[in-house]
């Protein structure tokens, strides 16, 4: 399966069409695996170009980096975000683009710890940006932690064979099913 996203590009012009470079925009990117010597993961990668376009075509958005530490996707000595910045600073993104990182160890803390910022900031636009094939689980989590209505999700397409995607899917799959039946049962 080739997975192409062919609307991100025009969605990105579209938005250095409209967006005010003043306005209070934020890029949020979700974090994602390095190995033990802070080589970010193909995943993390696929992420942060997602980032680094849409803010090549939108210099005025801030980015965010998630990622602290964790046995399951940093075992360095510094956070993950520390690893995202170096990776879109070494692209060409200025210093004073990035927020400070965020000390997550998961996609639920990732947004409990932003909770606080997107409140305190009000973004005129929060972009969330993660794999599409974690978008789904994504939505519901940033739903149930944080809620804030001016908001846009972009898929990073993945560059992942499919080999590779097929247990992450399966991971998303029973996630999003678990999370689903805990809001039924809420009810």
């Amino acid at each position: 399966m080739v997975r192409h996203n062919k609307v991100l590009p025009v969605f990105w012009q579209v938005m250095s069409d409209f967006v005010d470079y003043g306005m209070n925009n934020i890029i949020l990117v979700l974090g994602a695996p390095n190995d033990a010597q802070g080589n970010l993961s193909q995943m993390a990668q696929d992420r942060l170009n997602c980032a680094l376009n849409l803010h090549l075509a939108n210099p005025g958005f801030r980015i965010l980096c998630t990622g602290g530490f964790g046995a399951h996707f940093n075992t360095t000595e510094r956070p993950h975000y520390f690893y995202a910045y170096q990776f879109l600073i070494e692209r060409g993104i200025p210093e004073q683009a990035l927020e400070e990182g965020i000390l997550s160890t998961n996609t639920i803390t990732d947004f409990q710890l932003v909770k606080e910022l997107v409140l305190l900031k009000k973004p005129d636009l929060l972009i969330v940006i993660t794999s599409d094939f974690h978008m789904e689980r994504a939505q519901i989590l940033y739903r149930r932690y944080i809620g804030y209505s001016k908001v846009v999700f972009i898929p990073a397409v993945s560059s992942l064979s499919e080999e590779e995607l097929a247990p992450l899917i399966a991971h998303e799959s029973r996630a999003v099913k678990i999370f689903k039946e805990t809001e039924i049962n809420a009810r």
